[in-house]
């Protein structure tokens, strides 16, 4: 699936989908704000209209349930590309995810640690499908930092 590119959100938009980009058993992490939802519902639903991802899938990650589909992994991609995080070569960049981090320090190097592991092995596997790159980053860094994985 391809995901078209549409306009770039804001800094402040992109710390705010990092904070909120990850799962813990259905809950989020404290520093999540309503406020933070609320900014990104709009790209959240487009990307959902965009890709056919359903709520349900979206929900079992929050679960901590990953499911394969298609659509899934290309919703992760489009919030990536939406929020501004893909670079010119089609991959993650995480400038913005550290720099948000750095502020938490509880958080910093679970954060840092998890990211270095999962850009690397989300793009072993991916073998050049960008969705397929999202995904596994995504299920990757849920598991190694739980505590800071929410999905929108």
């Amino acid at each position: 699936m391809t995901v078209r590119p549409r306009p770039r959100l804001g800094l402040g938009l992109l710390l705010g989908y990092y904070a909120i980009s990850l799962v813990y058993a259905g809950t989020r992490p404290s520093f999540v704000s309503d406020k933070m939802i609320e900014t990104a519902s709009t790209v959240v639903n487009a990307c959902q209209i965009q890709t056919g991802v359903t709520t349900a899938d979206i929900e079992s990650v929050r679960d901590g349930q990953w499911p394969e589909s298609q659509e899934l992994k290309c919703y992760m991609y489009c919030l990536w590309e939406q929020f501004g995080l893909v670079d010119e070569k089609n991959e993650l960049s995480l400038n913005g995810m550290l720099t948000f981090f750095q502020r938490i320090p509880a958080y910093r190097a679970e954060v840092q640690n998890a990211i270095n592991e999962c850009k690397a092995l989300g793009k072993y596997f991916a073998t050049g499908d960008s969705c397929e790159y999202a995904y596994t980053f995504n299920k990757c860094y849920a598991e190694r930092s739980p505590r800071t994985y929410y999905l929108f």
